[in-house]
């Protein structure tokens, strides 16, 4: 018995603290990039309009460019895209101060961007669930002699624990994970430009590994 009163608050201990690991509200930010190329003489403007539509069907808002290339001579690989730092940029300004601050108060996580210098096509969706996730998805396309790269940048933030993880599961197993998601609005940004200008892609680099989709995306298909 003597023993079983000592093992029993051990017990209640070890709940406790799992229940409140549960029950802490938990903030976590990922970045990721993927790289996807297709070798096709199709028009940057089929490509473009394709990227758009597919980039549109998961996000809550698509703000797509066409920027003029006058002049611009078609290089024999293609171009890259890059991150910039908007708080470090902006520097000492009172802006970039309060953006440095906000990125200390996150973790670490800072106001990033990507950088689509010299490509044909840009776009920059976002998709916003209340109390659940933010992502804010750039993607740049590329035009080189042997067809077109398209780069994919996505700043993913997710927040877990609370109240509400309880709902936030049952919406999990229901109809996929925030991270299926985003590998879904990738892929169907890839998926539409293949069906436009009929080329299959080839996947170039990436990371983190770019995993699977929501299963009841496939019952639609």
């Amino acid at each position: 018995m003597k023993k079983l009163g000592l093992l029993l608050p051990l017990v209640l201990l070890t709940a406790c603290g799992t229940t409140n690991s549960y029950l802490a509200q938990k903030n976590t930010t990922v970045e990721m990039y993927h790289i996807f190329d297709f070798k096709t003489g199709a028009s940057t403007a089929t490509l473009a309009r394709a990227a758009t539509e597919g980039l549109g069907r998961n996000t809550n808002s698509v703000n797509a460019n066409t920027p003029l290339q006058i002049g611009a001579v078609v290089p024999e690989t293609p171009g890259r895209f890059t991150i910039t730092d908007l708080g470090a940029k902006l520097g000492n300004t009172g802006m970039g101060q309060l953006m440095q601050m906000a990125a200390m108060q996150n973790g670490g996580a800072g106001f990033k961007a990507a950088n689509c210098e010299g490509a044909a096509w840009t776009a920059r969706a976002v998709r916003h669930i209340a109390g659940s996730n933010n992502l804010t998805l750039y993607a740049c396309l590329y035009k080189y002699k042997a067809g077109y790269q398209l780069d994919t940048y996505a700043v993913f933030q997710k927040t877990e624990g609370g109240l509400e993880q309880v709902s936030r599961d049952l919406a999990n197993r229901l109809v996929g994970t925030p991270e299926e998601w985003v590998n879904k609005t990738i892929r169907d940004m890839v998926r539409s430009i293949e069906t436009a200008a009929q080329a299959k892609s080839s996947y170039v680099e990436g990371m983190p590994e770019l995993g699977p989709e929501p299963a009841i995306a496939g019952l639609g298909s």
